[in-house]
Formats: structure tokens, C-alpha cells, sequence
């Protein structure tokens, strides 16, 4: 899911939220597609990121973290 809020004047983006869903491995090593990954019983990981643009001066690129990374491969 990505939510932009936009400034009503100028239409810029002035903050975003993205939520990321991800299905957990069995114990067979195994994650659930589509939406079995989030049916009942199965565990899954929710990410989510928020960012506040301002584009008064530049500013470095966001990383996500490596263990995030790997769980939403």
C-alpha cells in the first residue's frame, strides 16, 4: 500500500507512507504466495515506512536495512 499526501496548493508530495506485507517461511523453508501468505495460521511480517518530504536541501538516499532486505525477497 503507498499513501502520498500532497500539498493542496502546489500538489507537491509532502509525506508518504508505504506499508509492505511479507509472508513468513514454514518450517520446510517455504513462503506462502499471494494472498495465502496472509490467510489464517500463516505468520507474515508487516513493514512500515513513513517519510516527511521537504525539498529545502538534498539529502542522502534512505537504506533499507539488510534483515529487511532478505525478508522481503
Amino acid at each position: 500500500m503507498l499513501d502520498i499526501d500532497l500539498d493542496p496548493q502546489t500538489k507537491a508530495p509532502r509525506k508518504m507512507e508505504l506499508l509492505v506485507l511479507t509472508g513468513m517461511r514454514n518450517a520446510d523453508g517455504k513462503t506462502a504466495k499471494g494472498d495465502a501468505a496472509f490467510s489464517k495460521g500463516v505468520e507474515h511480517v508487516v513493514f512500515r515506512y513513513e517519510y516527511e518530504i521537504n525539498s529545502e536541501e538534498q539529502v542522502d538516499p534512505f537504506k533499507i536495512p539488510r534483515a529487511a532486505r532478505k525478508l522481503m525477497r
